[in-house]
């Protein structure tokens, strides 16, 4: 696990430690989830690269919410047994309606950039929004299910035939914020591969959300 701790937090929710808000390995043993192992260190802590929309308003707009971080925030990440599944995690605090702000941003992202650029050293990979009516994952439906409000798409990264599959789905309660993505290779509607990220996919969705909101589990 990592943690970001920039400054004292301002918001009006209770004190707590966040990292007893993320999912642990003794999460996943008592869940039933075996094929998932904690990675010693987050895989996504590094800060995003810069992102080039169809416009220079949304190129702003993109920068600005993918890199948005809390004032609090705290990370961890699991791989499955051959690496083909990666499950990011974080949980921020955020000042006082920051929060808020963040996720009516990225829902504009969401709403206004049906594909970008991340410029990574010297290459330019393209990144594509999946339709929600086109997305096995239901985002539609999953959305209304968690929290004070949530946000859940699918993006395709990289040309035809080499592309990433990254479903995140952010979550607010509050000031505090869950950013879950999964992150795979596309794999063939209806495959193999298809099913075990589906099937992992159900499994944390289970899992993350619930304690980060203080729910049960399972």
């Amino acid at each position: 696990m990592s943690t970001f701790d920039a400054s004292p937090p301002s918001s009006t929710a209770p004190p707590v430690d966040l990292e007893e808000l993320l999912v642990t390995a003794s999460d996943l043993a008592e869940a039933g989830i075996e094929d998932f192992a904690e990675l010693d260190a987050p895989s996504s802590d590094e800060d995003p690269p810069p992102m080039t929309g169809p416009t220079p308003e949304l190129t702003a707009l993109l920068n600005r919410a993918f890199a948005g971080k809390g004032e609090r925030e705290v990370r961890t990440s699991f791989v499955n047994a051959d690496s083909t599944i990666v499950v990011d995690e974080g949980v921020s605090e955020r000042a006082a309606g920051a929060a808020e702000a963040w996720m009516a941003d990225m829902r504009q992202v969401y709403a206004r950039c049906a594909a970008w650029t991340m410029s990574i050293g010297d290459q330019d990979i393209t990144v594509r929004l999946v339709d929600p009516a086109d997305d096995p994952s239901e985002p539609l439906a999953v959305e209304p299910t968690f929290g004070d409000e949530a946000l859940m798409r699918t993006m395709l990264a990289g040309p035809v035939g080499q592309q990433a599959r990254i479903t995140t789905l952010l979550v607010r309660d509050g000031d505090r914020a869950l950013e879950l993505t999964f992150r795979s290779l596309a794999a063939e509607p209806g495959g193999p591969e298809a099913a075990r990220l589906a099937t992992a996919m159900s499994a944390f969705l289970a899992l993350a959300p619930a304690k980060f909101l203080g729910l049960p589990l399972g």
